[in-house]
């Protein structure tokens, strides 16, 4: 049984699947079961099967964020909310746990973990009780192939959810699902939407 969300799998059915015995036999071989791991051993698996496989953001240009505000201005303290949790985002990414941190006034709210990006928003949001900054990175070993950060307006809604004012995530590196939706829905509730050049 699938469960898919904007951008993906949910990572928490991995302990109710019931692998067949090829994939149990994958499974085994891994060392630890972390995003790109069993991606790329997954990925391995179907080009053994001579599958080919290209970056999912092959006829996706026109949907992924560009640099730059996409909806309102940001503020000085914005922007150094960003300039300080972006690397922070970064090394958290690097270690394969997360894509997206929450953050305020130079405090980590919340990590994500298995739970997702919206939960994230809702549990960092809910600390930081508004104004809070939402940082979705690339992982710096992310596999654009078939692993992509993505937002949508279920994103947006979270932070709405929980008075967050900025969604910060990597530009030509992120796909906006629903993307006049998504920033027209960002704008009506004044979240400043913005893409940062990677590291």
């Amino acid at each position: 049984m699938r469960s898919w969300r904007e951008g993906g799998f949910e990572k928490t059915r991995l302990f109710e699947m019931r692998p067949d015995f090829r994939a149990l036999t994958l499974l085994a071989r891994l060392k630890e079961k972390k995003d790109d791991a069993m991606l790329r051993a997954f990925a391995g698996e179907l080009e053994r099967e001579e599958i080919r496989i290209r970056e999912s953001t092959l006829y996706l240009s026109s949907i992924l964020a560009v640099e730059g505000e996409m909806t309102r201005p940001l503020t000085k303290v914005e922007r150094e909310d960003i300039a300080w949790g972006w690397p922070l985002a970064k090394q958290i990414g690097g270690l394969d746990i997360g894509q997206c941190i929450v953050v305020r006034d130079g405090v980590v709210l919340a990590v994500e973990a298995i739970e997702g990006t919206d939960a994230t928003i809702r549990r960092g949001g809910a600390l930081g009780k508004e104004k809070a900054v939402v940082i979705k990175i690339c992982k710096p070993q992310q596999d654009l192939r078939f692993d992509i950060p993505a937002i949508g307006p279920g994103t947006i809604q979270a932070m709405i959810e929980v008075s967050a004012s900025v969604l910060a995530v990597e530009a030509g590196k992120t796909l906006l699902l629903e993307k006049e939706k998504l920033l027209r829905e960002a704008a009506s509730a004044g979240i400043a939407v913005v893409g940062v050049k990677g590291s």
